[in-house]
């Protein structure tokens, strides 16, 4: 009776700490990226996350506003334009690949390469460093 008592315990443990381990993936910055349909962000909810030196928050265009982000789990970022273009023949999506790299928080996004700053449900920052004739250190994008 004792060893199919120990036996149960051991397969709850194992269960348990497997279930465990398997939402923190769920979670993870990948995860979040896949979580739901992304907007461009006006507003930093997270200041303390940006890199050190000069920034510049990239300014969004009013026919920028309506735009969503979708990050597939197959690698591709699909863009809707939503219903204010920016020009007349601007198609309504568009599709373009990315990586992400966790560990060093490396993004990816059509060949242009950025560095993730944050990754929450709330909200995801990137960034990329600026030319120094510019006056700043790097350009931030925010989605919300």
């Amino acid at each position: 009776m004792k060893k199919q008592k120990l036996t149960l315990l051991s397969v709850l443990l194992f269960i348990l700490i497997f279930s465990s381990c398997a939402k923190e993936d769920e979670n993870g910055p990948a995860s979040i990226l896949l979580s739901k349909e992304w907007k461009r962000g006006m507003v930093d909810k997270n200041p303390a996350t940006n890199p050190a030196g000069r920034i510049l928050y990239y300014a969004v265009q009013n026919c920028q506003k309506d735009d969503t982000f979708r990050f597939g789990a197959n690698k591709a970022l699909t863009i809707n334009q939503g219903a204010n273009k920016c020009v007349n023949n601007e198609p309504a999506t568009t599709t373009v690949s990315y990586t992400y790299n966790e560990t060093n928080k490396e993004l990816i996004i059509d060949s242009f390469k950025y560095t993730l700053a944050e990754e929450s449900k709330a909200q995801i920052k990137y960034y990329a460093p600026m030319s120094s004739q510019t006056g700043y250190d790097y350009i931030v994008y925010l989605l919300e």
